[in-house]
Formats: structure tokens, sequence, C-alpha cells
């Protein structure tokens, strides 16, 4: 797990110099739980990945969003990390004034003042990792998030993260593929996971999903939802995938 402790570090030392409003905000949430059913895509707008850097994408973050809502996204999912996704908290608001589809802010979060900046910008949803964060840090952000109106992206990678994701009463989970010590995917996670989900959970799958068999494949297991985002790079993957959706 060396590569979720760096990025605990790094993403306290972002939060450290976020000041956000604890008040009023500019934008109302949308639900991004009832975006989710009958194997809805959520495409994600990201730039970069540790494994292979830049992804060569030229779009804006907000021609992007724009591009997902038209082949028929059901949510956007937005890399805010910016040391190795080349993400940035601004993408949020490009976003939100872009398309009207339901944003989820997804990055490595560990700190009160990340949610309450996301939420500013226009996310309507955001992203825990269990295997990231202690269960008193996992119950507290979830509990803020849920505060402030937002739905929740609760993440596992196996099961000890998904008990403690049942633990705080988790409406949505995710469960990713990808081997957080090695960074590599093994499809067949997805599969092993998606009967030990609780019933009435928002079930998503993440990484690893490229094709529509794949889609197909999943809602065959349960899952309401896959979380895309390689994929959506390439402009032939991202037709083929959101017309399935």
């Amino acid at each position: 797990m060396d590569f979720l402790r760096s990025m605990y570090r790094l993403s306290k030392e972002r939060a450290a110099g976020l000041s956000p409003s604890a008040g009023r905000h500019r934008y109302p949430v949308r639900s991004f739980r009832e975006a989710l059913k009958g194997m809805s895509v959520i495409a994600e707008v990201k730039y970069a990945t540790p494994a292979e850097g830049l992804l060569g994408i030229e779009e804006s973050p907000s021609e992007l969003a724009s591009r997902f809502q038209s082949l028929g996204a059901a949510a956007v999912s937005c890399l805010t990390e910016p040391h190795f996704f080349s993400g940035s908290m601004s993408f949020l608001q490009e976003i939100r004034e872009a398309c009207s589809l339901p944003i989820l802010m997804k990055d490595f979060i560990v700190d009160f003042r990340q949610i309450l900046a996301g939420r500013e910008l226009g996310a309507d949803a955001f992203l825990l990792i269990t295997e990231m964060l202690q269960a008193d840090e996992l119950e507290e952000l979830y509990a803020c998030g849920r505060e402030l109106g937002m739905d929740c992206l609760v993440e596992v990678h196996g099961i000890e993260g998904l008990e403690k994701a049942i633990r705080i009463g988790a409406e949505i989970i995710g469960v990713n593929a990808r081997d957080l010590s090695t960074l590599e995917v093994d499809p067949a996670r997805h599969e092993m996971m998606a009967g030990l989900l609780p019933a009435g959970v928002g079930k998503v799958a993440e990484s690893g999903i490229s094709s529509p068999g794949r889609l197909l494949e999943l809602r065959e297991s349960g899952y309401d939802a896959a979380l895309v985002g390689r994929a959506m790079a390439r402009e032939d993957l991202r037709r083929e995938l959101l017309s399935c959706g």
C-alpha cells in the first residue's frame, strides 16, 4: 500500500491549503445515486494515470463532459488529484457549467476541507477509499459529506474494506479491481465481490472496463453502474461504451 500512503500524505498537504466556505453554496446538489440503475456508465474526466502518464487527451474538461453527456453517460467522474492524474479542483466548476449530469469528485480524500471545496465548486458526490482511511476517519468524512447533501461512493478492494463500508452504512459501494499495491487490474475481483455486496445499495464496478461485453457481464453479476476512466480517452470506445449505458 505504498501508493496509498504516498497519496495520503500528498492529500493532507493539499488539504492544508484549502479554505472552503461552509455557508451557502452556488450549486444545488443533484442525486448521484438516482443515476445509477440498469448498468449506467459513469464517464471519467482523467488526463493521466500513475502507470501511463499523460493519456494524450486534448479536449478540455468542459468539452469532455459535454461529449460524455451527448453520448449517453449517466454521470461524470472528475479526477481532481494533480500529481499523478493531472487533475484540478477547478475542473469541477468547468464541468458543472458545461453539463447537467451529476458529478463525482474523485480524489484521495483525507480531510473534510476537500469535501467542502468540492461541494463549493459544484460536485454532487465524492469518493472515499476504505483501505486508505482508518475507521474513524472514514466515518467522519462520510458524515461530513452526507450532512452537505452529497452522495458518497465508498470504494472497496476486498473483504476488509467492504466490512468498513457496511459499518458506516454506505449507500453506494464501488468495487475497484485494481490492486493498490501493484496498480495491476484483476477483473475477476468484480465477480468475486458482487455476491457479498448488501442488498439495496448502489453497486458500482471500477477499473478494467473497456468493452460493451464487459458491461453486460457486470450487469448480470448484479452491478448497477460502471465507472470507466482509461477507455474514455478514446472516441471509439466512448461511443461503444456509452451507447450501452
